[in-house]
């Protein structure tokens, strides 16, 4: 036990203690400020008049760094990016910005939501609606599969409330092909037997390729046997949804895809407005 002790001890001696006072500081207190609309809304204004020049209108990235999707975000909690506003970036272009606390608390609140995982955000619609629009007008279930239920040529859906954030939700869903996933490029194969498979390419090297089809099934095909290899251009997701749906089915089917998670669901609050920016 003693030995296993002073093993702790040593380990913690090598992490730098300005990160360990950091750490400290945010199992304590955190944004006081996370999550509250009201915060939310204030700090996208000030995002847009101090922050969008070099991080782009909707953090997507420019002369500073991307801060849509989350990545750098993840990597520090809330007082080290308090201290990055208040301080600036030493040896890189962000200067400091002498910001009263509770807005340097706004924006950070409105960044952090940005890529906030959609199942633990307010949004708007109704899920039960949303659900009804997934089975039914869209379809969604005939390609995509939820807790082992649907289909196989589009990505696994059970947990994309916590993989996603709403805006990411709602891209990939109004503008498909702004991203096609990985392992999901469309793909037709033509034998030189006359056989026509169609599916989503899942491998390929110069002997051989994978292709699974609409039914879950791989098709292992010898590339001596192919005769014609086209590959789809953008994703295989219906890019119209903008025209089909109304803006209230549009919330209501978000509403039910931010709800799938692998874990326990929770009581959600009411859905209030959002900001313009998050919609």
């Amino acid at each position: 036990m003693k030995t296993l002790a002073f093993m702790l001890l040593a380990l913690l001696w090598m992490v730098p203690s300005g990160e360990r006072l950091d750490a400290g500081r945010e199992d304590a207190t955190g944004n006081p400020l996370k999550g509250r609309p009201d915060a939310i809304a204030a700090g996208q204004k000030l995002f847009t008049s101090m922050c969008s020049g070099c991080h782009g209108a909707e953090a997507e990235g420019g002369r500073g760094p991307n801060l849509e999707d989350g990545q750098i975000l993840r990597l520090k909690g809330d007082h080290r990016l308090f201290d990055s506003i208040r301080k600036g970036m030493e040896g890189g272009d962000m200067p400091p910005f002498d910001l009263p606390e509770d807005q340097v608390w706004q924006l950070l609140a409105f960044i952090r939501s940005l890529s906030a995982p959609a199942a633990e955000s307010r949004v708007p619609g109704d899920p039960v609606a949303g659900k009804a629009v997934y089975f039914g007008k869209t379809n969604c279930n005939r390609c995509h599969m939820i807790l082992g239920e649907g289909g196989f040529i589009g990505p696994d859906l059970s947990n994309i409330g916590m993989s996603h954030s709403w805006k990411q939700l709602r891209r990939a869903l109004l503008d498909p092909n702004s991203r096609t996933r990985e392992g999901y490029q469309g793909v037709t194969v033509l034998t030189r037997e006359g056989a026509q498979i169609t599916g989503i390419l899942k491998d390929q090297t110069n002997y051989s390729a994978v292709v699974q089809d609409a039914d879950g099934n791989l098709h292992l095909l010898w590339m001596r046997d192919v005769r014609q290899i086209t590959l789809r251009n953008g994703s295989l997701m219906p890019d119209d949804y903008s025209r089909r749906l109304t803006p209230t089915e549009i919330d209501d089917l978000l509403a039910f895809l931010s709800r799938q998670s692998v874990r326990a669901e929770r009581p959600q609050p009411p859905s209030p407005d959002q900001p313009k920016g998050l919609r």
